[in-house]
C-alpha cells in the first residue's frame, strides 16, 4: 500500500465521521450516513419525546413537497442532542393556527403531539405554548437528531434577550451540524 492509498483510506474514515452538512441539506434530501435511533429514542415510536420541544422555525420546500420542522432541544434531556428536524415528504397540507396574542418572538413549545400512519400518508399534529397548533400530512417523515457546533450550550432567553440574540441563537436552514442519528415513519425509504 502507498502513502497516496493510506492517505485516501484515512481521509475516507475522517469523511465518514465527520459529515458535516447544512440544515437545508437535510430539508431537501441530500444523502447522509447516520445511526437509526433506538428505540428508546424514536419518536414515531414515543410520541412524547417531542414534549418539552421547541418548534423554532417551521421550512418548506414547496417545490419538492417537503416541510421541515426545527426544533430545539437544548433543554430536552432525554434526546442526545441540541437540534432536530422533523422532515415531512410529500406534503399535501401544512398547517400553523395561533392566537393573535401570542405572536411574540419565541419559540414555540410542545405540549402534546400526535401522530397517525398509513400507507402512503403520514400526519403529524402537535399543540404548543403559548398557543398554537401545528399540522403537516404527507407520504411520510424522518426525523434527524442533529448536533449544530455554533450553538451554545443554552438557548436564548426570549424574555429577556435581544431579538438578534435570539434569532441567532437557534439553528435555522443555514446551521452547519452532523447527524447524530434518524428515525423513519414506516413508509419512509432510507436515504
Amino acid at each position: 500500500m502507498n502513502g497516496v492509498q493510506l492517505g485516501l483510506i484515512v481521509l475516507g474514515k475522517t469523511a465518514k465521521a465527520k459529515q458535516k452538512m447544512r440544515v437545508n441539506d437535510v430539508l431537501s434530501g441530500v444523502p447522509f450516513a447516520a445511526p437509526e435511533l433506538p428505540d428508546a429514542e424514536n419518536p414515531f415510536l414515543h410520541t412524547e419525546l417531542f414534549v418539552h420541544a421547541q418548534v423554532t422555525r417551521i421550512l418548506v420546500d414547496v417545490m419538492a413537497g417537503t416541510v421541515g420542522i426545527l426544533l430545539e432541544l437544548r433543554h430536552v434531556d432525554h434526546l442526545p442532542a441540541n437540534t432536530a428536524l422533523l422532515r415531512v415528504t410529500g406534503v399535501a397540507q401544512q398547517n400553523w393556527i395561533c392566537t393573535a396574542t401570542a405572536n411574540e418572538f419565541t419559540a414555540w413549545s410542545i405540549t402534546g403531539a400526535t401522530m397517525h400512519q398509513r400507507p402512503g400518508e403520514f400526519q403529524f399534529v402537535a399543540q404548543c405554548l403559548p398557543a398554537g397548533a401545528l399540522r403537516v400530512v404527507g407520504s411520510a417523515a424522518e426525523f434527524v437528531l442533529l448536533e449544530a457546533a455554533t450553538l451554545a450550550t443554552a438557548p436564548p432567553d426570549y424574555l429577556n434577550d435581544p431579538r438578534e440574540l435570539i434569532r441567532f441563537g437557534v439553528a435555522d436552514g443555514n446551521t452547519e451540524c452532523e447527524a447524530v442519528g434518524v428515525a423513519r415513519s414506516a413508509q419512509t425509504e432510507r436515504v
